[in-house]
């Protein structure tokens, strides 16, 4: 649907030998990441950093538990949430689960929840009084976790495509109309992994209209291949050895004047904004080709 090629790309962060950064969050001036850095020479754990790397969630140990800290969204200026890994803290290699918290950046307190439907709980999305829990089917919660609504979407042709969907981006209104970004991802060879986005149209009560047929982008595995290198090597020391990916992964949207914003992780090394002009958008999503939720 967009040209890669042809798009305004800022790298914010990548990869700099050290420690890796992928999966960045914009709200009014605020940039925050995911930053990896080695632990005890054979993983990787995770922390949330701004740009100016310093540290908002910090990986820790407490009586019970091993901790580290992935793909923070912003929710208002006061609020994060963020996944949390939940290790054994005897033997940090293994994960008992990830847990989806809220965070407020002042008060330095968590919001936690009971709802563990699956062994990663990744991705939710807060939107006023709501949760938007998934999108297969398309769930969503109040904040006390009651189920407000689910709808049951025909995804067949998506997934016979490009594989399973599951959240990705903020809810974001452009010319009158209502969006939210997705992600799913196919494995090639059984060790390489495609990632492809798509876009499903809501209305004003947020309920599923239709999506998109085809992926926004294209393929993206030789963009900044040297950082990809790099990285993928210095990560291959450790214990588990990473997935060759083709991976670009929005994580929020912000719409100005000029542009659709899209902040993304390319490829687990590098930290995006993906700038599409907006009336390009416009234009593409009245001619894109859609099924019917």
């Amino acid at each position: 649907m967009f040209d890669f090629k042809n798009l305004q790309i800022d790298i914010l962060k990548k990869f700099d030998g050290i420690n890796n950064y992928f999966n960045p969050s914009f709200f009014g001036e605020k940039l925050f990441f995911r930053k990896e850095s080695i632990y005890q020479e054979k993983m990787v754990v995770s922390d949330i950093v701004d740009i100016n790397n310093n540290l908002i969630l910090e990986n820790n140990i407490d009586e019970n538990y091993f901790w580290s800290y992935e793909d923070a969204r912003f929710i208002n200026n006061n609020e994060i949430s963020v996944a949390c890994c939940k290790r054994n803290k005897n033997n940090p290699i293994e994960i008992i689960n990830v847990e989806q918290k809220k965070y407020n950046l002042y008060s330095k307190t968590f919001t936690h929840y009971k709802t563990q439907n699956s062994y990663y709980e990744k991705h939710w999305q807060f939107y006023n009084k709501y949760i938007i829990y998934h999108v297969d089917p398309f769930t969503i919660l109040t904040y006390d976790e009651t189920v407000h609504s689910k709808k049951e979407i025909n995804w067949n042709p998506w997934i016979k495509k490009y594989g399973k969907p599951g959240l990705s981006s903020n809810v974001f209104d452009i010319d009158g109309n209502r969006y939210i970004l997705y992600h799913s991802y196919k494995s090639i060879n059984g060790v390489n992994l495609k990632y492809y986005s798509g876009i499903l149209k809501l209305n004003a009560s947020l309920h599923p209209i239709c999506y998109t047929s085809d992926s926004l982008f294209p393929s993206v595995e030789d963009y900044e291949k040297e950082t990809f290198i790099n990285y993928f090597n210095w990560k291959r020391k450790l214990h588990n050895c990473p997935t060759i990916v083709d991976v670009i992964f929005p994580m929020n949207v912000i719409v100005n004047d000029e542009y659709v914003n899209i902040y993304s992780g390319i490829n687990d090394c590098i930290c995006a904004n993906i700038k599409i002009d907006k009336q390009l958008f416009i234009n593409v999503m009245k001619n894109a080709n859609y099924i019917i939720a």
